[in-house]
């Protein structure tokens, strides 16, 4: 088999936490780097595109960090030259783009897939296999005020705690609701994102920039049990009811106080099935151009994502503190 000639676009910090991986794969032979943060590597000479040239000895072109310049159109272009696409977390293309972009790949047959989201990473994989049918959904996003962060990356924690609320629902969605909190600033401090499914599941997001700790973690509430997956603590545990316990009869007096569904509930923490997500990713994009296989997260993912944030944009519910 044929190895993908695959280039990688972005700033050297970048390249380099994918370098390693794209190195010890049999199914990838690296081609070079672009940088694509800089101006002047998009200059054109003499007739030549240099980021066209580049993009033409690839099969593939992987795009790493979050400071792309002419992002939209970059992609494009990989597109129009029937290359296959791999993008780092969810870069801001808005609702639009990608529909353009999904419109180009069919024409072009090309693969557009989505690495390094939390969606796909050990914690949340290993909760979401224990996710049947959930009647609600809790994602509580805290980042602490001593900790800058970029609007690129606050974009991307709030993107990829809707996809993981997407992914566990699996309906679609008839009802968004969004409250602002303005406490220190002319933005919003805090976000409260509320969201109906047409099969009745409830989820609330709850995304915080002032909190003094940093919080990051998933629930979800189903018939008989909760699943709570925390990412900082690189933990998933399962509340459910002692069933023994259920299944004896209660007298309803003080004596059986210690029935009560509180003392019955058991908590398990569920052990991590640890992977590294960017080799995972690298290995099932070769699988998805090699076989036809369809991407952990693609461009209909990305889309449904793109959808909510826009109506989060859109929909005006504010309150001032």
């Amino acid at each position: 088999m044929s190895k993908i000639k695959i280039g990688i676009a972005g700033n050297s910090d970048s390249v380099n936490q994918y370098l390693p991986f794209i190195n010890a794969q049999n199914h990838y032979k690296f081609v070079g780097v672009f940088d694509s943060t800089k101006s002047e590597n998009f200059e054109t000479f003499y007739g030549l595109n240099p980021f066209v040239d580049f993009v033409k000895r690839t099969d593939a072109v992987l795009f790493c960090g979050s400071l792309h310049l002419n992002l939209t159109e970059n992609i494009i272009s990989c597109i129009k030259l029937s290359k296959h696409i791999i993008l780092e977390k969810f870069n801001q293309l808005d609702y639009y783009e990608l529909l353009t972009i999904q419109k180009l790949l069919k024409e072009a047959g090309s693969l557009f897939y989505y690495s390094n989201v939390s969606g796909t990473q050990s914690v949340y994989t290993t909760a979401r296999q224990l996710i049947n049918n959930p009647g609600n959904i809790s994602a509580k996003v805290h980042l602490p005020y001593v900790k800058t962060f970029s609007e690129i990356e606050k974009f991307n924690i709030l993107a990829e705690s809707v996809d993981m609320v997407i992914r566990s629902v699996s309906s679609p969605i008839a009802k968004i609701k969004v409250n602002r909190h303005y406490i220190f600033n002319q933005q919003p401090d805090e976000l409260k994102v509320h969201l109906l499914f047409d099969n009745g599941t409830v989820a609330d997001i709850v995304y915080n920039l002032f909190s003094k700790n940093a919080i990051n973690y998933f629930t979800a509430y189903q018939k008989g049990k909760i699943i709570t997956a925390d990412f900082d603590l690189n933990k998933v545990e399962e509340t459910r009811v002692d069933m023994m316990m259920e299944n004896q009869l209660s007298l309803y007096n003080d004596t059986n106080s210690n029935l009560t569904i509180a003392n019955k509930m058991q908590v398990f923490e569920k052990k991590v099935l640890y992977f590294d997500a960017l080799q995972k990713d690298l290995l099932n994009f070769a699988d998805c151009i090699t076989n036809h296989v369809s991407p952990l997260v693609g461009i209909e993912e990305a889309i449904n994502v793109a959808h909510v944030l826009q109506q989060i944009q859109y929909t005006r519910h504010e309150s001032i503190v």
